[in-house]
């Protein structure tokens, strides 16, 4: 086949949404046609690993280095967690296409969302034997999942760098598309939550028969970069899969352990258990490693495994036929009517494909996991250690501590999911309290309550508006197509909760608020650009199980109808169940899982020392769960943080929650010292700009122009950008190019493309005369963000200067900015 029928066949393997035969096709592609540009970007498009993706992208840069496509692919990547993918540890990554899979895309109820916590989706391995790949690290102290704001600067740079092709390139540098300065975001998921309903509290291991059974430990490899200061090594225990079933039937745990630098480490180390459920714990920790790892091994050695099901682990719970319908469902293959069975038996045949396999659905709980960690524990040859658990791994943290206190010194519980509590039942009282913390602190800030009055009411206002008359958002997603997602009231109320997952969001919400009130939709769709719904670093067959089996299940079918009635959230789309509540309670018996045992779900009473940490805007794991939990625990102290989100203690490995772990780690008897609590300042809400203070300029040499520009805004290769979120889009360039005023005009009026990423043509909006120049002034809008462009002919060259602001600020932005940069541009 030639080089253009490949390209093509790929292009329709991947909008078809089967990725793994589009990466097939490219990787031919790229044997046959080794200079192919398009072949290396495609094939680094169909393929999920984070080097396999990085090495595409910078073969096709080698190629050709003004493919802003690329660029822009490569500065989202770099913004991304590296992936664990098990494949060969080489220099070159090697391609395995038949074995590529599409990301998956849902929520997680329960997985961290900071820099530490989430990635892109990758290849992971579908067979123990397999040779495995290892994980990078970042190099700084966060890892970002996805890059949100990456997409933000695209506008102005495509712009500028079609202006410049069209110019034939004489313009004083060539840059990449905008890499914004780390917003450690994640992405705005759907954020089902937890429920304070407490039930009989029990402080008896959960009964589960036992055959008889030989836990082993192997040494292995480890399978990610480890760091340079630091002794790690890996292995794999090998438990039943079942502790009531046939012991033959084995699972292979991934063990990682990072060694104290101590030279007389103390003997209790910290076992670090992942939220999820599902998430991938050594992978968080390889590249997390200076947010998760290090403030604990000065002292004490570091241990980490992949639960069950997760990871590195072996069998790892993927579903291969939800990943491909979420795709087809992001790019609109799916029609309306046939949607909810699409899903349905999508999810079905994930379970049956397992089951196929002589996989036992029912053995993966957190009964189960807490047991594998006993012996993970022992084989490893520790005495005691201490639990750090966080979303989930606190509801496992709990469990061990009923189950198996011999083998627990303390308990680190950050962002607590009470063992008692029903995910489903608490959606009401954790909405609630999360909406209620950000209402309330806009409405006592008095420049806050200003811009935005009535803040509860005009958001509850704009969800009954939306669910009666929906808003559709398309986004581009080149070069697979587009994005598109209907906003309705309850698309909103998850994007509010997902920011107030993240302290770095939480000033963001009252200005999301009334920003979307007025038909300004950057975050939504910045949040459609990072595709909201993937499923990163989660088996989806391992979450279904668990979730199936301690919470829908515990419920009956007439509670979770109630439910759904009660919060009228008939359009609820809870990932990867798809329908109302009562519809999971079907789909779980479908599934084939089983409810709790007896007392499998009860409350916990302990007296092993804990220490409990809450984030006051958290919504996921609201605060009333965390003080549910301390009334059980005799030895634990509770510490709640009034201006954090989702777990607290990753959001800075240098931040107050971090120091009282410390502290309490050390003397877990002793109450942590509460005045760095005591001194972190309360949220302050961004408002519109209005013109004042003024805006402090300087002037700069830019792409051939001399110019003034904002002093304090961050400089990305010529484009300024002012940062004042992960959600600002708010940003000048100016630039010197070969072309005219007709050129420029036809550049951007060009409808078969769409009008260069412009809502419509360019609208001529007055004349000016500086220096000398005549300035021509045009304005149009981009998804409905003003956008002002001036230019004036010198010679054979044009002064060309683009703004790119908010609705809300435009006008002033226009007067002490734009203006300026026109009278002081030559």
């Amino acid at each position: 086949m030639s080089e253009k029928e490949l390209l093509e066949a790929g292009i329709s393997a991947i909008n078809s949404g089967d990725t793994s035969q589009a990466a097939s096709i490219f990787a031919k592609l790229v044997q046959q046609f080794p200079n192919s540009e398009q072949g290396w970007y495609w094939l680094g498009m169909s393929v999920s690993s984070f080097d396999q993706k990085h090495y595409c992208f910078k073969r096709a840069l080698s190629i050709n280095p003004y493919n802003m496509d690329t660029k822009k692919q490569i500065a989202l990547l770099t913004k991304e967690t590296p992936d664990s993918t098990p494949v060969t540890s080489t220099s070159t990554p090697a391609f395995y296409p038949s074995d590529s899979e599409p990301a998956s895309s849902m929520p997680m109820y329960m997985q961290k969302n900071v820099e530490a916590g989430k990635q892109a989706s990758p290849l992971k391995e579908a067979q123990s034997n397999q040779k495995q790949k290892p994980i990078k690290k970042k190099s700084n102290n966060s890892v970002i999942i996805f890059s949100i704001f990456a997409g933000v600067g695209i506008l102005i740079c495509t712009a500028v760098i079609g202006i410049s092709m069209l110019s034939g390139g004489n313009f004083s540098t060539l840059f990449p598309s905008p890499n914004m300065p780390d917003p450690s975001y994640s992405p705005i998921p759907l954020v089902p939550t937890w429920t304070a309903t407490v039930t009989p509290v029990t402080q008896l291991p959960t009964p589960m028969p036992t055959q008889a059974y030989t836990p082993r430990y192997e040494e292995a490899t480890c399978m990610f970069e480890t760091p340079n200061e630091v002794r790690v090594t890996c292995g794999y225990v090998i438990v039943p899969e079942s502790r009531a079933g046939n012991p033959a039937d084995t699972i292979r745990l991934a063990v990682a352990v990072f060694h104290s630098k101590s030279s007389n480490p103390l003997p209790d180390p910290i076992v670090f258990l992942q939220g999820g459920p599902g998430g991938a714990a050594i992978e968080l920790s390889a590249q997390g490693y200076e947010v998760v790892v290090e403030p604990f091994i000065s002292e004490r050695d570091f241990v980490v495994f992949d639960q069950r099901g997760t990871g590195l682990s072996t069998p790892a719970l993927k579903c291969d036929e939800l990943d491909k319908v979420y795709f087809q469902d992001i790019y609109g293959t799916i029609e309306n009517s046939t949607r909810e069975l699409v899903y349905q038996n999508a999810l079905f045949s994930c379970g049956g494909f397992h089951r196929s396999n002589g996989i036992n659905l029912q053995a993966y709980s957190t009964v189960e996991n807490a047991a594998d960690l006993k012996d993970v524990v022992q084989l490893l040859g520790y005495e005691k250690v201490n639990l750090f658990g966080v979303s989930y791994g606190t509801r496992l943290s709990l469990v061990t501590m009923r189950n198996h206190p011999e083998i627990v010194r303390s308990a680190i519980l950050d962002s607590v999911v009470p063992v008692e509590t029903n995910v489903l039942h608490a959606y009401p009282d954790s909405v609630k309290s999360a909406l209620a913390k950000t209402f309330e602190t806009c409405m006592v800030n008095v420049k806050c309550n200003t811009a935005y009055p009535e803040l509860e009411k005009v958001f509850w206002e704009l969800v009954n508006q939306l669910d009666e008359r929906p808003v559709t958002l398309t986004t581009s997603a080149y070069p697979i197509g587009t994005v598109t997602e209907t906003l309705d009231g309850h698309y909103l109320l998850s994007v509010v909760l997902g920011l107030s997952r993240n302290d770095r969001y939480l000033n963001t919400i009252p200005q999301t608020i009334y920003r979307v009130k007025g038909g300004d939709y950057t975050v939504l769709t910045l949040a459609q650009y990072s595709l909201p719904y993937i499923f990163d670093g989660v088996n989806p067959a391992l979450y279904i199980s668990t979730m199936c089996r301690e919470h829908v299940l515990a419920s009956t079918e007439e509670e979770l109808k109630a439910i759904s009635d009660t919060l009228d959230l008939d359009s609820l789309i809870w990932r990867p169940f798809y329908g109302g509540f009562d519809e999971m309670y079907e789909a779980c018996k479908t599934w084939g899982a089983a409810g709790p045992d007896l007392g499998e779900n009860d409350a916990v009473i302990s007296d092993i020392p804990s220490i409990i940490i809450e984030g006051s805007y958290d919504p996921a794991t609201p605060p009333f769960m965390g003080k549910q939990v301390a009334q059980n625990l005799a030895n634990s102290f509770y510490f709640e943080f009034p201006n954090a989100g989702h777990v607290p203690s990753l959001d800075n490995p240098e931040g107050c929650a971090m120091k009282v772990v410390l502290e309490f780690l050390r003397s877990p008897l002793i109450e942590p010292n509460r005045q760095c609590v005591s001194e972190i300042p309360a949220v302050e809400h961004l408002v519109p700009y209005t013109g004042e203070p003024a805006l402090e300029l300087e002037t700069v040499n830019t792409l051939g122009v001399r110019v003034k520009v904002p002093k304090d805004w961050y400089n990305d290769f010529g484009v300024f950008v002012r940062y004042s979120s992960p959600f600002d889009a708010t940003q000048v360039a100016a630039l010197r190019a070969v072309i005219d005023t007709q050129e420029l005009r036809e550049y951007f009026s060009a409808s078969i493309y769409g009008y260069r990423g412009l809502d419509g043509p360019l609208v001529e909006s007055g004349v000016l005369n500086f220096n000398g120049l005549t300035w021509k002034l045009y304005f149009s809008t981009s998804n409905g963000r003003p956008v002002d462009i001036a230019i004036a002919e010198e010679g054979f060259t044009s002064l060309i200067i683009i703004m790119f602001t908010h609705p809300d600020e435009h006008d002033a932005f226009y007067r002490t900015l734009f203006l300026p940069m026109i009278e002081s541009a030559q």
